[in-house]
């Protein structure tokens, strides 16, 4: 009769601990983190082109000597986009999930298509005219 009871105490303390555990996660998932995004720019282009734009708030930061402070949730995902202050033009990394410091590479070497974009970005931001 004992030992009922005892694998019944024992069964409803591990789903207890179950569930505590599965709490935490989702809290920990909620928890709004400082973010480090560091740019690694591997286009002719100046840095001041690129910002970073999280998903799923929205949110934008420009790059200050390749660095940009986001305080996003740890599900957070960020990506590279141009700059607002480039209109007409268009570049999106895929998106990174976050952590305390994320590295974003600028790659404008992937096609011929991107190849044309940053061909005409190029011609009218020369970075060898400034």
């Amino acid at each position: 009769m004992y030992y009922k009871l005892f694998f019944a105490f024992l069964f409803l303390l591990i789903i207890s601990f179950g569930i505590f555990q599965l709490l935490k996660l989702e809290q920990k998932k909620k928890q709004v983190i400082k973010v480090q995004i560091s740019l690694i720019n591997n286009c002719e282009l100046y840095d001041k082109v690129f910002m970073v734009k999280a998903s799923p708030s929205g949110k934008t930061a420009k790059f200050i000597d390749n660095k940009a402070v986001m305080h996003l949730k740890r599900t957070s995902k960020v990506k590279l986009v141009v700059s607002d202050e480039f209109p007409g033009f268009h570049f999106s990394s895929l998106p990174v999930d976050v952590s305390y410091n994320t590295k974003l590479v600028a790659d404008c070497s992937n096609s011929d298509r991107l190849d044309n974009i940053f061909d005409s970005l190029k011609k009218q931001f020369n970075k060898n005219s400034n």
